[in-house]
């Protein structure tokens, strides 16, 4: 998988991703950020390769344009941590694949995955 993985979206934990943080609070504090329209703070958190590919403005209105139709989450919960050590077409590093089971509030049900690398601070950041 390349690109950017940006599927569904809701409310979660914290807003600031710490060097160290498993994959899981990383995607969490980062969908916690789209959630609330932070566009830039989630471009600020996401990895230096996805800051690479796209500026603050372009992401902003990218992830917009997935994220405002979908209303709100109720509920989000892991279904599933997938570690890779590498990923096609991406750089050498370690790759992890955050999917979620989460619940909207005009009644559908969706899954959410999230694509994040360990960054070179040593913390998982999103592609």
């Amino acid at each position: 998988m390349t690109g950017l993985l940006l599927s569904l979206v809701a409310a979660c934990a914290s807003n600031e991703v710490e060097p160290g943080d498993s994959p899981q609070s990383a995607a969490e504090a980062f969908l916690s950020l789209i959630d609330k329209g932070d566009y830039e703070g989630s471009w600020n958190q996401s990895s230096a390769w996805l800051r690479s590919m796209t500026d603050a403005d372009q992401w902003a209105e990218h992830a917009g344009s997935y994220r405002q139709p979908l209303g709100d989450v109720l509920n989000r919960e892991v279904t599933s941590i997938e570690i890779q050590e590498s990923l096609e077409d991406m750089p050498a590093g370690q790759y992890a694949f955050v999917t979620f089971s989460s619940s909207l509030a005009d009644g559908r049900n969706v899954t959410e995955m999230i694509g994040l690398m360990l960054d070179d601070d040593a913390a998982w950041r999103v592609i």
